[in-house]
């Protein structure tokens, strides 16, 4: 066999060893298993909901269903939170309510980048703070999965955990809360979020 041709078949059989070693990895790979995930964020939420109807009472539910209480205690909640809030806010209100567990099936949590708010909303903020406008780059709804489909609203943001950072967050928080005077279509917004450069919370607030 021709030297050249030999090389040639060599690195063709180890492009296709490659490949079947890739494709067998692939399909080997673990894959997240969201069902498990919502169902660890349900359990906590739900122990949360039964310490808080534990500690205050009946009249816990009203406050913890009514008013927003679950939805609000999930932002200090902690990563088993933020894996899938909606599946803790529901374990939670169903904890707090006294109701038999029913954990989800799946990812409850439905998050959407709502591209025409943005714009909206920076024009509005130019008008006072064009500072501001620049450090927003996307507007998301987080469905929380509940009866009453509440939702929380989160700002994408450049900011940095920074006291300088946090102050302008804040800032655009109050700004964002005054924009949206409590128009919230279908359901209710219970909380906005504002967002740092790698996902962290700089900044939060009731709807």
């Amino acid at each position: 066999m021709n030297p050249a041709h030999r090389l040639w078949c060599l690195a063709l059989l180890c492009v296709v060893l490659g490949a079947a070693t890739v494709s067998s990895c692939t399909e080997w790979a673990p894959v997240r298993d969201e069902r498990q995930t919502a169902r660890d964020a349900y359990a906590a939420g739900y122990e949360k909901g039964r310490a808080v109807r534990k500690s205050v009472g009946k009249g816990a539910s009203i406050a913890e269903v009514v008013w927003g209480g679950c939805t609000r205690r999930a932002l200090d909640a902690g990563r088993v939170a933020e894996t899938d809030r909606g599946a803790w806010v529901v374990g939670c209100l169903d904890g707090v309510s006294e109701r038999p567990r029913h954990p989800p099936a799946g990812r409850v949590t439905v998050r959407t980048k709502e591209k025409g708010l943005l714009p909206e909303f920076r024009e509005w903020l130019g008008v006072d703070n064009p500072a501001l406008v620049r450090h927003v780059s996307a507007i998301t709804v987080v469905e929380l999965g509940t009866s009453d489909s509440d939702f929380d609203v989160e700002l994408t943001t450049d900011y940095r955990p920074s006291a300088a950072d946090r102050f302008d967050a804040e800032e655009m928080s109050a700004e964002f809360v005054e924009w949206w005077d409590g128009d919230d279509g279908d359901g209710k917004a219970q909380n906005l979020v504002v967002r740092g450069s790698h996902g962290e919370k700089i900044a939060a607030r009731r709807l």
